[in-house]
């Protein structure tokens, strides 16, 4: 009778969770975890796990108010090159947001890498953006997924990235190589994209850029934004303020742009203007199939 009341009680709540469905009508579709009665919730939360034989590590905020079998969002939140999750973790304030609106974050922490941009040498912690076969961190960022979306409730309509500098170029990659599990990204203060992208569907993207940047120009963030305008295959344009709006992309995708006037750092209205996108651009499940069926034992 137990077994059956939770049963019960779990398609209760996905009915009223697909009833309530969000932007654009899409509901939301719970992970494996939605099946779990408890999890552990908190701020600052210090994990790791195991990445083909390396042992990888991120910070993980759950919402206070987070309950068993109700989805939540996920968002990933990638640092600067040589940064960390807990200097993210400080700066961006999704710890407060997330709290708020009640989605999952997570910081990952990046690994030694070593290239050359405008001449110029990099080396630090932080992430591989220039290939696609054998990264590590498209590895370590399908590995975590799984593990949250087995461990936690997770929306997986809803699952976004962002990203600062190094960590916004990995965004773009994210959105390229894994559009079927990540429904939009954020990149700040990014530059262009280095890998060939080719995602099965339109993916939303909101671009951040600061004309005074010294160290990622404008045309690196304008070229990264006019791949997606071609790879989108976006049409209408419009302007509000420093933002552009290009609409009329394909699978209802948008792609928008803003140059403002800040440096090399996190701008104070990205944290929310972003949530307020990626609330906007949930992910709709594949023609023919909708949320999975979570049958308890």
């Amino acid at each position: 009778m137990r077994r059956l009341a939770r049963k019960l009680a779990f398609q209760i709540v996905l009915a009223v969770v697909a009833a309530r469905a969000g932007a654009a009508g899409v509901a939301a579709r719970p992970s494996a975890g939605c099946e779990k009665d408890a999890f552990q919730a908190g701020g600052r939360l210090e994990q790791t796990i195991d990445v083909n034989g390396m042992k990888r590590s991120y910070i993980l905020d759950v919402p206070s108010a987070m309950k068993p079998h109700q989805p939540a969002p996920l968002l990933l939140d990638f640092h600067g090159l040589g940064h960390s999750a807990e200097g993210v973790w400080r700066v961006s304030a999704f710890r407060q947001l997330g709290e708020r609106e009640g989605f999952i974050t997570a910081y990952p922490n990046g690994e030694p890498v070593h290239f050359e941009h405008d001449g110029k040498t990099y080396d630090g912690r932080g992430w591989e953006v220039r290939s696609i076969d054998g990264n590590r961190d498209l590895a370590f960022v399908r590995v975590l997924l799984d593990r949250l979306a087995n461990d936690y409730c997770i929306d997986l309509a809803r699952v976004f990235v962002t990203g600062f500098s190094n960590g916004a170029f990995l965004s773009h990659v994210l959105a390229c190589t894994m559009a079927d599990r990540i429904a939009a990204i954020a990149p700040v203060s990014g530059g262009r994209i280095f890998v060939a992208c080719q995602p099965p569907r339109g993916v939303p993207v909101l671009i951040q850029h600061g004309t005074l940047d010294p160290l990622i120009s404008t045309v690196d963030a304008r070229a990264a934004r006019d791949t997606w305008l071609e790879t989108d295959h976006c049409g209408e344009r419009q302007r509000d303020g420093a933002c552009e709006t290009y609409s009329a992309c394909r699978d209802g995708a948008v792609v928008e742009y803003c140059e403002e006037s800040f440096e090399h750092r996190w701008p104070p209205q990205a944290t929310e203007r972003i949530w307020e996108f990626f609330r906007q651009h949930p992910l709709a499940a594949a023609e023919g199939k909708g949320p999975p069926s979570l049958a308890l034992p």
